[in-house]
Order: C-alpha cells, then sequence, then structure tokens
C-alpha cells in the first residue's frame, strides 16, 4: 500500500512518538499541534499503510491454541489453560488454577457491578490469590446460603468478607442456610425481605464466580454430613448427576436434573445463573472431566479456567 512522502514522513514521526518514546496521544498532540483525536486517525493510518507492523510473540507453550480451540469448540467467551505441575494432586491443582483465574475475575470487573461467588476450596484458592485492589462501588454478593459451619474458611460468608477487604468493597449476605430439609421451611424463608432481597440481587450479577461440584466424600456437601442427606445423595445417584453448579445439579448434558431437592435450596435458580453475562467457572483435574465437558455442553459457564491435560481432553472428546 503506497504512501506519499510527505505523509509517510508525518505518519512515521507520530508511530515512533507513540510507539518507541512511549508518549501519550494527548503529548503528540501537544507536540505537533494536532489535535488527540487526528493522532489517533494517523496512528491508525500508519498501520493501514504497514508504515507500523505490530507482531505478537506467543508464549513458548501450546496453551493460546488450545485456548482458541476451546473457544470455538464450545462457544466460550474465554477459555483460560493453566499449567498444572501435579494435576493428579486436587490440592495443587486448585492452588494453581487460583491465581489464573483471579487475574480473569478481576480483568472483567469494570468497577461498578454486582459480583457473585459461591463457595468451596477452589473459590477459596482464587481469593486467596486475589490482590488488593480498589473496587468501592462493587457490591459482593451471595449467590446460595450459607453451607456447612460459618468459620470454615471456605465457607461462602468468610469468602464474601475477604474478597470485600481485599477490593474495599461493598458485600450482601445471604443470611440462610443453603439447603433446608423441606419445602415448606424452603418456601418460609424466601418470603424472608432480606432473603428475597439479596437474591434479587444476586440474580442481577454481571459476573459470577463458580466452582463445578461434584459428590466425592471429601466434598463441602459431603464431609460432615449436615448438608446433603443419604437419600438426597441415593436420588442423585439414581438420577445420574454429573455434578452441580451453585447446588444445582445437571446431567451429562448440561440439563438441570428435576429433583425435590431443587425446592430445598435457598440460592439462584438454574436459569438465574446461566443468564449472568459472565459466568467464569474453575475446574480442573481427571475426577472432574465429566462434570466440566457437561457444563460446557449446557452452555452453563461462557468463560473457563481450568489445567492443560483438561483442556486437550476436552477437544480430544467427541
Amino acid at each position: 500500500m503506497t504512501v506519499d512522502r510527505q505523509n509517510h514522513r508525518l505518519l512515521y514521526k507520530i508511530a515512533h512518538a507513540y510507539y518507541h518514546e512511549d508518549l501519550t496521544q494527548a503529548q503528540i498532540a501537544k507536540r505537533s499541534g494536532l489535535s488527540r483525536i487526528k493522532v489517533s486517525r494517523l496512528l491508525k493510518q500508519a498501520k493501514q499503510k504497514q508504515i507500523v507492523h505490530i507482531t505478537l510473540v506467543p508464549p513458548s507453550e501450546d496453551f493460546p491454541s488450545l485456548e482458541q480451540e476451546l473457544e470455538r469448540r464450545f462457544g466460550l467467551e474465554e477459555a483460560v489453560v493453566v499449567p498444572v505441575h501435579n494435576p493428579r494432586n486436587p490440592d495443587s491443582m486448585v492452588r494453581e488454577l487460583g491465581p489464573a483465574a483471579a487475574e480473569c475475575f478481576i480483568r472483567r470487573i469494570t468497577g461498578n457491578e454486582i459480583v457473585g461467588i459461591t463457595w468451596g476450596t477452589t473459590m477459596m484458592a482464587v481469593v486467596d490469590a486475589l490482590p488488593a485492589q480498589s473496587f468501592p462501588d462493587v457490591t459482593v454478593v451471595q449467590t446460595n446460603g450459607g453451607l456447612g459451619p460459618v468459620e470454615n474458611l471456605e465457607h461462602s460468608t468468610e469468602l464474601i468478607r475477604r474478597i470485600t477487604q481485599k477490593f474495599g468493597a461493598r458485600s450482601r449476605l445471604l443470611n440462610a442456610p443453603g439447603v433446608v430439609s423441606t419445602r415448606e421451611a424452603a418456601r418460609a424463608l424466601k418470603t424472608d425481605r432480606h432473603i428475597a432481597e439479596t437474591l434479587n440481587m444476586a440474580a442481577r450479577a454481571g459476573i459470577a464466580l463458580v466452582g463445578l461440584g461434584i459428590l466425592t466424600p471429601d466434598s463441602v456437601l459431603l464431609r460432615d454430613g449436615s448438608i446433603l442427606t443419604k437419600k438426597d445423595v441415593d436420588l442423585l445417584n439414581r438420577a445420574e448427576a454429573v455434578g452441580d453448579v451453585a447446588l444445582r445439579y445437571f446431567d451429562r448434558n448440561g440439563r438441570l436434573l428435576d429433583l425435590e431437592i431443587n425446592d430445598r435450596i435457598i440460592g439462584l435458580t438454574f436459569d438465574q445463573i446461566k443468564s449472568i453475562p459472565c459466568v467464569i467457572a474453575v475446574a480442573g483435574g481427571e475426577k472432574k472431566f465429566n462434570v466440566i465437558k457437561s457444563a460446557l455442553i449446557g452452555k452453563i459457564p461462557n468463560v473457563l479456567v481450568t489445567d492443560r491435560a483438561t483442556a486437550q481432553k476436552l477437544l480430544e472428546s467427541e
């Protein structure tokens, strides 16, 4: 693409000041006697005329291609693939996924939205990795009632307290258990004004940070036997539940299972979770492969943070 000598000279001068001298567009405008808008147009023109060539150097790993393939295959807005040194160790997995998820989470916060968060050890790893930020106009809200003892570090109330402390943000707690014993008890709690208002606020979240759960003996839900009963677990197993997002259990196609437990949950519904504009799911490891794949098939998250081995297996799966 040709350009006359005089224009080439001007475009080069503007581009050199911007890309090599690291001057702002406002500084270049002042130096050159041009408007900032004119400088912006000239920089764009310099790229169009191929006076400026921008070369992106990818990391030495193949993660960018894996991420792009995951995004294309499952219709994700973003996939973040993390190198995990010991993928068979669940503690190592969540510890190494945490910082990547924290970076992704912070990058997507605009500074004035409602942010929802679930609970669990994966969420705790993300919160641990969050740096101090200034988000005074952000409100962090529970998507579900509490699960297990309040003093547990992975309890949603404790996680929200720590996030708001790190962000200087506002918080909205859901003062109710995550699961109750009867439908009648759940209906009564949901009529409470504070609980109803908190759930309505959570449904208006712009971002939700969620884990993907599976029924294992060491999971938060089954660890002490006080959250899900043996009857609940038997029903979930008979229904072939693959896993859950915020206590909403789904099948291998990522569809909500029609179970009685849904009526006993104090939290966002399955459809409300899916309708949040940005749902960031953080999960990895061989044991969670099926729940991750099913969640992606069901379009539950639109952002996924996972490990390399899981990413490759997802792309190789039918």
